[in-house]
């Protein structure tokens, strides 16, 4: 028996406006699978601050914009973006993760380090 790929159903960028400013920085990348598992990329001084924000509230509501400690975080869906040149699969990721740096690297500094394949990171979690 043939073992199914796990499929990528969501590409995020997650970004965050501080108290008292007015402009939502980048500060992560929210991969979702088809069985709702998550793997985020962020600075390791924000990960646990956005890692917390995407497990208190629904996608849909971080879509929006919500209130967190203080900061209004926001998820902005990248996936249509890359269903045309991706099979949208976990072997994508590495790829995306690329492309989604590529496209802004003095604002996605921080996603440089997890483009080195020895020290990617792909396994998804609940």
């Amino acid at each position: 028996m043939k073992r199914q790929r796990t499929h990528i159903s969501h590409v995020y960028l997650v970004s965050v406006e501080d108290p008292d400013d007015y402009y939502h920085k980048p500060e992560g990348v929210l991969f979702i699978d088809n069985l709702g598992n998550h793997t985020l990329y962020s600075a390791d001084s924000r990960f646990n601050f956005l890692r917390n924000a995407v497990h208190k509230f629904p996608y849909k509501e971080l879509e929006e914009g919500v209130a967190f400690r203080d900061h209004e975080v926001r998820i902005t869906d990248l996936t249509d973006t890359f269903r045309a040149e991706f099979e949208l699969t976990v072997d994508d990721m590495l790829e995306i993760l690329k492309r989604v740096y590529e496209s802004s690297p003095l604002q996605l500094f921080f996603l440089e380090k997890h483009l080195d394949p020895q020290n990617y990171n792909q396994p998804f979690v609940p």
